[in-house]
């Protein structure tokens, strides 16, 4: 008896605290309203009175209920303020993330798609395409004559090295052969294997060489995100889908890691008219190529959006997911899939995902609007 009060009691605690904690994660985020307008509004972009942008900030979270971090990024002070009631807004606001947890985005299963090394066994049998991996780099091994040995057996040039649990493209290197000799570039750096330190366990996968059309554009490995959401009646609805770009020499294409990207129009596999970088800054061309996105038609469109449906489909008790897709000469290949895709982001890029009502329908119908004005 007296163990199955305790057991009572706790499950108690644990709904009381489950319920406290959006409301508490909402008042931290008031605390952090002028961090939003002093730092994440870029008013060299901005046009509109800092009187009207603080209006604006404090109209987005009592009325709209979410952390107008997507003030800056989606411009808004360019729109009228009939069009935000359907931004949805970053899937880590405390409203968004209490309904996603649910149903949608089970906590429980968030580590599939934060170990990398665990998602790409996964992938590997759902057999899914997938660039070659070649092992775990552990940072207490002997990870330099681990890596000499890939290049050796495998006869290769260059190779990708990941942090397990890294995002937003923080911590990627590139190792590569030049005269003989292994380097590593780590950002615009370049370091002699044997003077380089890992400091997290990280995977060695093979470096995908993407398709001609997209190198024109840039060298970075160019890769989709595509958002998807498996609906109540278990089909696969295409949220978003955008297109990322390294700048300069860049390796790695995430905007988080300096690069630019341009929205998707679903229907056609073709780029949207422009591209944006992290700081609200918008370009018609690659800042570095000069390349015209668009127009653009993406390689094997049709494979990729069939690839990102088959991707939800094996990953049903997960149902709304973030994959990052590269092309190659031979078809689509899955980079990664996230757990928790950047929807502001993806909403700079392609607009409120809530005006178009399909969206908004299954949103609805899953429990995910935050207010009563996107319902209308």
């Amino acid at each position: 008896m007296i163990e199955n009060v305790y057991i009572k009691l706790l499950s108690i605690s644990h709904a009381t605290i489950a319920l406290s904690i959006p409301y508490f994660r909402r008042f931290l985020r008031f605390l952090a309203l002028p961090y939003c307008y002093f730092r994440l509004v870029n008013w060299d972009e901005c046009k509109a009175s800092k009187l009207q942008v603080l209006k604006d900030l404090f109209y987005i979270f009592f009325a709209l209920k979410y952390f107008p971090d997507n003030y800056s990024l989606c411009r808004l002070w360019e729109k009228d303020r009939s069009e935000w009631i359907y931004y949805y807004g970053s899937i880590y606001g405390p409203y968004q993330r209490g309904r996603l947890r649910k149903k949608v985005q089970r906590k429980e299963y968030e580590i599939i798609f934060q170990d990398k090394n665990i998602c790409y066994k996964l992938c590997q049998a759902s057999d899914l395409p997938l660039p070659r991996q070649y092992g775990i780099i552990e940072p207490f091994g002997d990870y330099k004559k681990f890596i000499k040995s890939i290049f050796d057996k495998n006869k290769i040039a260059q190779l990708m090295v990941k942090p397990i649990s890294g995002k937003g493209g923080k911590g990627i290197v590139l190792a590569y052969i030049e005269n003989r000799r292994i380097f590593i570039q780590s950002g615009p750096e370049k370091i002699p294997i044997d003077d380089f330190v890992f400091t997290e366990t990280s995977v060695a996968q093979e470096f995908v060489i993407q398709h001609p059309s997209l190198s024109e554009i840039s060298p970075s490995v160019n890769t989709i995100r595509i958002v998807t959401l498996l609906t109540i009646d278990s089909q696969v609805l295409i949220i978003g889908a955008l297109m990322r770009f390294g700048i300069d020499k860049a390796y790695i294409d995430n905007t988080s890691s300096g690069g630019v990207a341009a929205g998707i129009n679903l229907d056609s596999g073709t780029l949207k008219d422009v591209a944006y970088d992290n700081k609200s800054r918008i370009y018609s061309a690659h800042p570095t190529s000069k390349f015209i996105f668009k127009g653009y038609c993406i390689p094997y469109w049709e494979e990729v959006h069939l690839l990102a449906q088959k991707i939800q489909k094996e990953f049903s008790f997960y149902k709304l997911l973030g994959s990052d897709i590269a092309i190659t000469a031979k078809g689509p290949v899955v980079i990664e899939i996230n757990g928790a895709h950047d929807n502001v982001g993806l909403e700079q890029k392609c607009g409120p995902i809530l005006s178009d009502r399909i969206v908004r329908y299954e949103f609805k119908r899953h429990n995910l609007l935050i207010n009563k004005i996107s319902e209308i």
